[in-house]
């Protein structure tokens, strides 16, 4: 019965490590959002991935295709986020302010000179002035709302936190007794459910700001330029980086099940065995 109770914790070691790793892969791959973006005179559709910080961009504007890296960069005090494919932080600042601004953003680098006019006509100058003087109207539901991604940032770092934690004081509580309840497996409760929590929530934030703008517009330079007639209306789809945060979700709920077991186990254990002594027995004086 002890060897039994003994695996069952370090069954919960095994599932809490299996679902850090998962959520540690989560984070830094790139491909919670998928995407193409369609251009008519393109020969063929962008591809796109990004995760919650970098992404890739393949532009098939012409016969060979082109590569570029992508960067989430925020504007903080303008509550918006947008993939850019500017290779510093000044210049990726500078092209998200542009771009919510309404006005031209800098080449991306190594676009050629050919990707400067997408029509068949160049953009006359009119057409130009008038964006830098109503920069008010630009609709700003077609970048990554700032709360939104913070937030699953946060509770995926939080997710990350308890699963170590239950897989620290699983391992724990397999070598030693602790005596402190949030120490010992009444906290391992805790660190689960928190863990299941927090996972739930960070796939909730991003399926929220998926579902309200990202489904609609990717938020990178091509599809956020009006010089560049980009598209990716209804070509976007929620990547293997998020849905593999079901696993994390599965693997703590298991956890808790097995501290239940163990907890029915020992419950239904038979109790120790007392002796009854008669003390008015005058007879236990000769013992």
């Amino acid at each position: 019965m002890a060897k039994t109770k003994w695996n069952l914790l370090f069954a919960t070691f095994i599932l809490s490590c299996v679902s850090l790793t998962t959520l540690i892969v989560s984070l830094c791959t790139q491909y919670w959002v998928t995407s193409e973006a369609y251009e008519s005179s393109a020969t063929k559709n962008s591809e796109i991935n990004y995760g919650l910080f970098t992404g890739s961009l393949t532009q098939n504007f012409l016969s060979n295709p082109r590569y570029y890296d992508l960067t989430l960069t925020c504007l903080y005090q303008e509550y918006v986020c947008a993939f850019s494919c500017q290779k510093n932080e000044e210049n990726r600042t500078d092209e998200v302010l542009k771009l919510l601004k309404g006005l031209h953003p800098a080449e991306c680098p190594d676009r050629s000179s050919k990707l400067l006019s997408i029509g068949s006509s160049p953009i006359p100058n009119t057409s130009f002035l008038s964006r830098q003087t109503s920069v008010s109207v630009f609709d700003r539901t077609n970048f990554i709302n700032t709360g939104l991604w913070v937030s699953t940032v946060v509770f995926i770092g939080l997710a990350i936190g308890f699963a170590t934690a239950s897989a620290s004081f699983s391992i724990i509580n397999v070598l030693f007794n602790p005596v402190e309840p949030i120490f010992n497996v009444f906290g391992l409760f805790i660190w689960n459910g928190v863990a299941i929590g927090a996972t739930a929530l960070c796939m909730i934030m991003w399926g929220a700001l998926f579902a309200g703008t990202l489904i609609d517009n990717i938020a990178i330079t091509d599809t956020l330029t009006s010089q560049f007639p980009y598209s990716s209306a209804g070509l976007a789809a929620l990547g293997v980086s998020y849905w593999v945060l079901f696993l994390p979700i599965l693997m703590h709920g298991l956890n808790v099940g097995l501290l239940l077991w163990r907890r029915y186990i020992i419950n239904k254990e038979p109790l120790p065995t007392t002796i009854d002594v008669d003390r008015s027995d005058l007879t236990i004086i000769m013992f």
